[in-house]
């Protein structure tokens, strides 16, 4: 009992640590000119409508009251942006029983680390998705039906007018929601879909809205910079993004991520395989997965979707395991840890979790190689940031 509530401990200072470390880390970029994080969260909607510019469009509204300069108006946003998601962690995993499996699986360097280490993840419009996933999840949960519907009906054409990469993690909501209902009958499949409309009807708006020269001068006048970043990318349709991934492909990066997907996601998916219950649930897992490597094709940062689909993955096993549809402690790679420690190759077991937690880490974007010692790379950082 002591064992376990030390790991919790332990977790919530990781958690509130990384916070601490995020918060730093985002002020010494934000200002920086061609900061991505920044400018994603500036698209407005003062050159008329276009994709992601909701909460732009907002903050500005509110700075026309705060006569802030909007780069320090967006900065406290993000740090209320990931206070929430790191507080909706913690209580996400809460009283949850902790074993070496599951500790593999949150510290992995797809997890909660990657941001961290590649800053340009950092505070992105996926947290935010993040953290209406985790309340959604919550209202499954605890059977709040009135919510879960208007997170549906409501929050998600919100969350998709924000950040339009929602639509490649559709899935999982669905999915999370077919689980709580104990079906996946055609009744719940067409009741999602109908709660699902608005969202539809959001999609089809953002299909046929392309931003052109004059609209994104009139945006980038709005805050008074030129345009930059995420910005320049508006005016991309799906083809124009698609030959800009795949102009970029070589054989080199594709073998490169299928063994990072391979080394991550392992554990992951083995979680579902055990010898004692029906892993009825891997199917359905498995195709909330697909759409996401749709995104790779159209997209150059593949270590940063990875790790939007490792974290979406992540709560989603949380969730199965709260609600009782999976068993980590016995499922297969369990019980294969459990048998290394009973036959004395401890050792050589915290030799691998060791190598695998501390010793790597993928990068960003497409091109670039792995990286290595990501914790000490970040404890490097943090000390230039405050000591140098």
């Amino acid at each position: 009992m002591n064992k376990q509530l030390n790991i919790n401990k332990f977790f919530n200072l990781y958690v509130s640590f990384c916070f601490f470390i995020s918060v730093i880390f985002l002020y010494h970029k934000f200002l920086y000119p061609t900061d991505w994080t920044t400018s994603e969260w500036l698209i407005n909607y003062h050159g008329g409508f276009t994709r992601r510019g909701f909460v732009g469009e907002i903050l500005l509204q509110i700075n026309y009251f705060l006569n802030f300069k909007i780069r320090y108006l967006v900065y406290f946003f993000e740090i209320l942006l990931l206070l929430l998601f790191y507080i909706l962690i913690k209580n996400f995993f809460k009283n949850l029983k902790f074993s070496l499996l599951l500790v593999i699986i949150i510290f992995s360097p797809l997890g909660l680390l990657f941001p961290i280490i590649e800053t340009e993840s950092m505070g992105r419009k996926e947290f935010l998705f993040y953290c209406y996933y985790i309340i959604y999840l919550n209202s499954l949960s605890q059977n709040r039906n009135m919510l879960t519907n208007i997170l549906v009906i409501l929050g998600l054409p919100l969350i998709n007018l924000t950040w339009d990469g929602s639509i490649f993690y559709y899935f999982f909501l669905m999915y999370s929601y077919m689980v709580q209902k104990n079906s996946f009958n055609q009744k719940n499949f067409l009741k999602f879909l109908n709660l699902s409309i608005p969202y539809f009807i959001s999609i089809i708006l953002l299909l046929f809205t392309k931003s052109n020269d004059e609209m994104l001068n009139l945006m980038c006048n709005a805050i008074n910079e030129p345009c930059f970043g995420a910005m320049n990318f508006l005016n991309y349709s799906f083809y124009d993004q698609m030959n800009y991934g795949i102009s970029r492909l070589k054989i080199e990066y594709i073998v490169r991520y299928i063994l990072i997907f391979v080394f991550c996601f392992f554990p992951l998916i083995a979680v579902f395989f055990n010898p004692h219950k029906n892993n009825k649930y891997l199917f359905g897992y498995i195709i909330c997965v697909i759409p996401s490597f749709i995104f790779l094709i159209i997209s150059f940062d593949w270590g940063r979707y990875l790790s939007i689909l490792y974290i979406f993955s992540l709560l989603t096993i949380n969730f199965l395991i709260k609600e009782k549809k999976i068993d980590i402690k016995n499922s297969f790679l369990s019980k294969k840890i459990e048998d290394w420690i009973k036959n004395k190759k401890n050792s050589i077991l915290y030799m691998y979790i060791f190598v695998y937690l501390f010793c790597w880490h993928p990068k960003s974007t497409l091109t670039d190689d792995i990286g290595s010692f990501p914790y000490i790379r970040v404890l490097n950082r943090l000390y230039d940031y405050l000591l140098v």
